[in-house]
């Protein structure tokens, strides 16, 4: 079983990996969650999972974590860049209302669709008078 790992792009000046040499490929290939160091060529790679393991990811600002790992990795007060203030709650308290949201309106959605295909499938008769 191997791993996979996830790269996320660390600005929009990043090299595109199209373009790089076979070193630098290495180098890039060489980059792991698990060491300091795990930033090169404006990419970074915050994230690694072995196969046969299934977790649900999150990404919070700039961020990608497990989803089981986000209340102890999200415990610092929300600072909301454009207003410079910090605000009262806590990262996770947002995010978790954020995910919360999102699937009260998959879920609305979902049965809006059921409701469209069973108004679709049942037989229209004609009474004969």
């Amino acid at each position: 079983m191997g791993t996979t790992t996830f790269y996320l792009r660390c600005n929009d000046l990043r090299t595109k990996l199209r373009s790089l040499t076979k070193n630098e490929l290495e180098k890039f290939d060489n980059l792991s969650p698990y060491r300091k160091e795990n930033e090169g060529f404006g990419w970074s790679a915050p994230l690694e999972l072995h196969n046969g393991n299934v977790y649900v990811l999150v990404f919070w600002k700039g961020r990608l974590m497990k989803l089981e790992d986000a209340p102890k990795i999200l415990i610092n007060k929300y600072y909301d860049k454009y207003q410079g203030k910090t605000i009262k709650e806590y990262e996770w308290t947002l995010l978790k209302r954020l995910i919360l949201n999102e699937a009260d309106y998959l879920d609305k959605e979902f049965k809006k669709e059921i409701r469209k295909t069973n108004k679709n499938k049942i037989p229209k008769t004609k009474a004969k008078i």
